[in-house]
């Protein structure tokens, strides 16, 4: 999801010729975040094997749909509250 948010920003950026600083730089938190957690999971599953679990597939699809919609709400934010910067 990282590197999507990335190649969308730099795209975005193009094509409206910006080259400024933006608040729609989630790319970097998303990245580290879930990278971070993954190995945290990755290293539980070797304890305690979760992966095994029945409950894991809930867990998994769960935490993306929220991370999706959590950047979403926040990009959305984040744009709306630099469109309403621009106008004044």
């Amino acid at each position: 999801m990282g590197l999507v948010l990335g190649f969308f920003y730099r795209e975005s950026a193009k094509a409206h010729d910006f080259s400024g600083s933006s608040q729609l730089t989630a790319t970097p938190h998303v990245l580290a975040l879930g990278t971070l957690f993954f190995l945290i999971v990755i290293v539980l599953d070797k304890q305690f094997a979760l992966t095994s679990g029945r409950w894991f597939n809930a867990f998994f699809w769960t935490y993306n749909a929220g991370l999706v919609m959590t950047v979403a709400r926040e990009s959305a934010a984040a744009k709306q509250n630099a469109e309403h910067t621009v106008e004044r």
